[in-house]
C-alpha cells in the first residue's frame, strides 16, 4: 500500500530498502521502520513528540489505564468488519500502543490484516518498531500520506490532526474513518488539581468531515485510579496541558501518589461514500 512521497509511484520492498520505479530509495531501519518524511514537510528539525514525551506516553499506556479506549476501538472495527482481509492505517500512532492492540485483536479473531502505523515523530516510530515487528511503521506526514489511493478499509485517528482530503483519497469506497477525541469530562480530576477554573469543552469533528457520511458517535467513559506518582507524571507529560499549565498547579499534581481519573472519549465513525 505504500507509495513514494516524491513521485507517488508504488514502493517495492527490495532487501533492506523500499524502491519506486523512478529509482527513489528509502532505507529500512534495523528495527524495521521506514522514514518517508520529506525535508520540505518538516515544520522543525525534529517534528512531532520528542523523546521525553514518547517515553512518558509509553510508560503510562503500558499500565493499561487506557485499555478501555483501545478495547472500544477494536470493538468498532470488528462490528464494521465485512469479511476478507482488511487494510488499516493508524494515523498519529505514537509509540504504537493502540496499533499493537488492534493487530493482536484481529490476529486472535483470525482476521487477515495488514496494518500501517504512521507518525511524524521519528522518536515515536522508533519506539513502536521495537515493540512489534508485524506492523509496518512509517515516519510520514498526515498531510501527505505515502499510501495508495483507495487502498484502506479503516483509518484510525487517535487524538491526532485531521486532514479530510488525504483520508478520503486513501480509503476504499465504503471504508470507515474512526476519529477518537476527548470528551468534556476527560481527566477532569487532574484538571481540578492543576487549574483554578476547569472548562468543560470538547471537539466534535462532524462539521470538519462533511465530505464523509457520518455514521455514529460512540462514547467510552469509565473511572480508574492511578496509584503511582510516576504514572501521574507520565500521564500529565503526554498531554498538551504540559505546555500551558501554571507551575503551582503542576507542582501540586506532581506531589500526589494517587489520583482517581475519569476517562471520557468519543469515537466518531464516518464512511466514505
Amino acid at each position: 500500500m505504500k507509495i513514494c512521497p516524491k513521485c507517488k509511484e508504488k514502493l517495492e520492498k527490495i532487501e533492506k530498502n523500499y524502491v519506486c520505479k523512478n529509482g527513489h530509495t528509502y532505507d529500512i531501519a534495523k528495527s524495521g521502520y521506514v522514514n518517508l518524511l520529506l525535508d520540505n514537510q518538516k515544520h522543525s528539525k525534529n517534528p512531532g513528540d520528542d523523546k521525553d514525551m514518547v517515553i512518558s506516553r509509553k510508560k503510562f499506556l503500558e499500565k493499561d489505564y487506557y485499555k478501555g479506549i483501545s478495547d472500544k476501538v477494536n470493538e468498532v472495527i470488528f462490528n464494521k468488519y465485512q469479511g476478507g482481509k482488511i487494510n488499516i492505517l493508524d494515523i498519529g500512532c505514537g509509540e504504537g500502543y493502540y496499533t499493537h492492540n488492534i493487530k493482536s485483536f484481529l490476529d486472535e479473531k483470525n482476521i487477515e490484516n495488514e496494518i500501517i502505523g504512521i507518525d511524524i515523530s521519528k522518536e515515536a516510530i522508533i519506539s513502536a518498531s521495537k515493540k512489534d515487528k508485524n506492523i509496518d511503521w512509517v515516519v510520514a506526514s498526515a498531510s501527505n500520506l505515502p499510501i495508495e489511493d483507495n487502498s484502506l478499509d479503516f483509518i484510525i485517528c487517535m487524538f491526532a490532526k485531521i486532514i479530510p482530503e488525504e483520508k478520503m483519497r486513501t480509503l476504499k469506497k465504503g471504508g470507515y474513518l474512526i476519529i477518537v477525541s476527548t470528551g468534556e469530562n476527560h481527566l477532569e480530576e487532574m484538571k481540578k488539581v492543576v487549574y483554578k477554573e476547569v472548562r468543560k469543552d470538547f471537539y466534535s469533528p462532524i462539521e470538519d468531515l462533511k465530505i464523509f457520511n457520518y455514521v455514529e458517535t460512540i462514547n467510552c467513559t469509565y473511572k480508574t485510579t492511578i496509584n503511582e506518582n510516576e504514572s501521574i507524571r507520565s500521564m500529565f507529560n503526554m498531554t498538551p496541558y504540559r505546555w500551558r499549565s501554571p507551575r503551582e498547579g503542576i507542582e501540586k499534581l506532581f506531589a500526589l501518589d494517587k489520583l482517581p481519573i475519569t476517562v471520557d472519549v468519543n469515537l466518531d465513525v464516518f464512511k466514505k461514500p
